[in-house]
């Protein structure tokens, strides 16, 4: 049998026992505490980056994440099925997007004085192939190409001037442009690969890449300029994607994932499959990245 205690000293223990008991449970309370100002915290009430906020964006609740539990109480909804908050409170003018109706456009213009002048000759008749090296041109026809200069200074301009002759037999005849050089006046290869490059490799928006052109080389290339070079840079790598297609396709071994990225106001899906060597980035849902490469 257990010995029974004096009653002094049964209270003695149950005292300390209580004491440490409420101790215990205000360390407890007090963890708990930070925890959920740890869960509760986001860009908005906090120094923590919007990329720490995840695919859910913050509600308007979320910034008192004590009364967070009240608020939802009281409407009788969940925290978690609210809207995020909208990024700014203007509304709508419902107009279209883009220049108005009225508005002057402006575009590259030839320049009077280039840096550079390159002639096209015409050498032969395309009809009889007869020598046209001694017969004097009747007009040239003059396209210009743009590209950076040095840092500091202004653009650099080449006009590619084609020779047109006519031939005895009465043919008309042109020198052929350089590959590329197709527009009265443009932007080069090497203006649009930086962009192309600022834009998708370091993640420079478009606006910013055109305000490097400006500062860096006095160039105008506007923000729509810089998202055509990369629409056509896309279009142009068509041929590119399906020899990674075909090599993903052989490959013993492929690694699949996604990642999810906001963009125009939702969300989206980003796919990758790749291997040692090869990496392909596909927009969109499974069994399309499935149709697309596996099959």
């Amino acid at each position: 049998m257990i010995p029974e205690l004096p009653a002094t000293m049964s209270a003695e223990i149950l005292l300390k026992e209580n004491a440490e008991l409420r101790m215990r449970v205000a360390c407890l309370e007090e963890r708990c505490r930070e925890l959920e100002e740890k869960v509760g915290k986001n860009s908005q009430n906090s120094s923590k980056p919007p990329s720490s906020d995840g695919y859910q964006k913050p509600c308007k609740n979320s910034n008192s994440p004590d009364h967070s539990d009240d608020l939802s109480a009281d409407k009788g909804t969940d925290p978690s099925d609210e809207k995020p908050n909208p990024k700014s409170l203007r509304q709508s003018s419902g107009n279209k997007a883009g220049g108005k109706k009225g508005h002057q456009g402006t575009c590259l213009k030839q320049v009077d004085i280039p840096d550079y002048i390159e002639y096209l000759p015409v050498k032969e008749c395309n009809k009889c192939q007869a020598s046209l090296l001694d017969s004097e041109p009747v007009k040239y026809i003059e396209r210009q190409v743009f590209e950076p200069g040095r840092p500091g200074e202004f653009e650099e301009v080449t006009a590619h001037r084609a020779e047109v002759k006519i031939c005895t037999c009465g043919c008309r005849n042109q020198a052929e442009f350089p590959e590329g050089v197709t527009a009265a006046a443009q932007y080069g290869s090497a203006t649009q690969a930086m962009a192309v490059y600022l834009n998708q490799y370091h993640f420079l928006p478009f606006k910013r890449v055109s305000e490097y052109f400006n500062t860096l080389y006095k160039m105008s290339v506007s923000a729509g300029t810089v998202a055509n070079f990369v629409a056509r840079t896309y279009e142009n790598l068509a041929s590119t994607e399906e020899v990674i297609r075909d090599a993903l396709r052989e490959s013993s071994v492929a690694g699949a994932d996604e990642t999810g990225m906001r963009a125009e106001g939702s969300l989206h899906w980003l796919h990758v499959m790749r291997d040692e060597q090869w990496t392909l980035y596909l927009s969109g849902n499974y069994s399309a990245l499935s149709k697309g490469i596996l099959q």
